[in-house]
């Protein structure tokens, strides 16, 4: 292998940064840098590693019901007995039944 020259180890710190500012573990973000992708199999483990850490989870948009049970103006509380202060979900599905989102479609 060839000694790299200053400019390189320049642009393979800058990568380097870079790429751990967006997460990449700092071992990964070195090899990447170094140009470990084109090592052959190593190089490719180092990659896909790298591709796990930097993918993002999407959310799912909550339904008409979590919607509607995430609310606190609609949430329904047992005021006595051995349940006080308990969320009442029969009562809130009562409710929830009565709203456009919560009627079933035909």
């Amino acid at each position: 292998m060839a000694k790299a020259t200053k400019a390189e180890n320049a642009l393979a710190a800058i990568i380097q940064k870079m790429l751990e500012e967006k997460g990449v573990q700092s071992d990964i973000a070195e090899g990447l840098a170094k140009g470990g992708v084109g090592l052959g199999a190593g190089g490719l483990r180092i990659q896909r590693a790298a591709e796990k850490q930097t993918k993002k989870e999407t959310k799912r948009a909550l339904n008409g019901w979590q919607k509607f049970v995430k609310a606190k103006k609609n949430q329904y509380k047992y005021k006595s007995g051995a349940k006080k202060g308990q969320v009442n979900f029969k009562a809130m599905s009562r409710a929830f039944k009565k709203t456009p989102a919560g009627r079933k479609k035909k």
